[in-house]
């Protein structure tokens, strides 16, 4: 393997840790294109946001590096992903590497292997759900998400079962499946599966049946919570059950 191939690897053995992908930066930084000195850049800054408190960057005290990182992506982050762009054009990073994809899941299913040789993905939100979901609920690259959206994929809570019995879930800690068709026995299979135990969110929104945790907003502030008959029913039957509940609101999926 080349030093490029060997320090991506270990990024991708170890996508919690910052030192590979420091160590990845300070490869690029030695090299003599400019779009890959870019990057070093790129990465060091996006770990640098990644560490900074949330009343900091709120309060805008590092602007200037948010807005430096948003121009370096707006100029190369073409280039940085193009092994990627065969496969999907809708992607996000994170700590300097993509870690979100949007795409068909057909294409999950055919380039799975690929796309996570190349990067760090563990974000991923689905279309065409319906077409491929036996294979697709039994594909070991749905392991390796920590967070997984097929909103408005026409989904029964069959598939929620099946989705839940695969075990590659055990991962997942945030899911939406918002503005399907589904009813309690999506929540019900959430709650019986031995392999949920991680899942900290849920977003059932938009279906016939949302068991999920209900709140009163006033000027921006969350002031009540409650869950709804179906959510009661969950925890009367499975007991407390964590991704029913979202007391500040739904979570951010890249810091679940």
């Amino acid at each position: 393997m080349t030093d490029h191939e060997t320090l991506l690897q270990t990024v991708l053995d170890n996508p919690d840790d910052d030192a590979p992908r420091l160590a990845y930066a300070g490869w690029c930084a030695q090299q003599g294109d400019e779009p890959t000195v870019a990057r070093a850049e790129f990465i060091r800054g996006q770990i640098e946001l990644s560490h900074t408190p949330a009343e900091i960057l709120e309060h805008g005290q590092v602007h200037h590096i948010q807005s430096r990182m948003d121009a370096l992506s707006d100029r190369y982050s073409r280039v940085w992903m193009e092994p990627l762009l065969p496969i999907t054009n809708l992607y996000r990073f994170q700590r300097g590497f993509v870690e979100f994809v949007g795409l068909e899941a057909g294409s999950l299913l055919r380039h799975g292997a690929r796309i996570f040789q190349l990067a760090p993905v563990r974000h991923m939100d689905l279309r065409g759900v319906r077409d491929v979901r036996e294979d697709l609920f039994a594909s070991s690259s749905l392991a390796r998400l920590r967070s997984l959206g097929m909103n408005d994929c026409g989904l029964y809570s069959f598939h929620i079962r099946l989705l839940a019995a695969s075990g590659v879930t055990a991962g997942l800690r945030w899911l939406s499946v918002a503005r399907n068709h589904l009813d309690l026995e999506a929540g019900r299979a959430l709650a019986a599966s031995p392999h949920c135990g991680n899942l900290k969110y849920a977003n059932f929104r938009g279906n016939p049946v949302d068991p999920g945790e209900q709140l009163g907003w006033d000027s921006g502030v969350v002031i009540s919570a409650w869950l709804p008959p179906p959510g009661e029913e969950l925890e009367k039957e499975f007991g407390y059950l964590p991704w029913l509940h979202s007391p500040d609101g739904p979570p951010d999926r890249f810091s679940c």
